[in-house]
């Protein structure tokens, strides 16, 4: 019998802003600016990103869509 998992890897604000390549306060900016997508799930105070979700992101252009 084999059981099929799935993985969800979640960014924090660092790590989706690395993905970006952009620091962290011109990430916090632009997510404040509404140009980075919502978050797709928060712990506390911290807001995650799906990794795919970044990707997905990017593929289409970023901000300059």
């Amino acid at each position: 019998m084999t059981e099929a998992t799935t993985q969800t890897d979640y960014l924090t604000r660092a790590e989706a802003a690395a993905r970006c390549r952009v620091p962290l306060p011109t990430f916090d900016k632009l997510r404040r600016d509404g140009l980075i997508p919502e978050p797709d799930a928060e712990v506390g105070k911290h807001k995650l990103w799906r990794a795919d979700t970044i990707d997905e992101f990017l593929e289409v252009g970023g901000t300059r869509r």
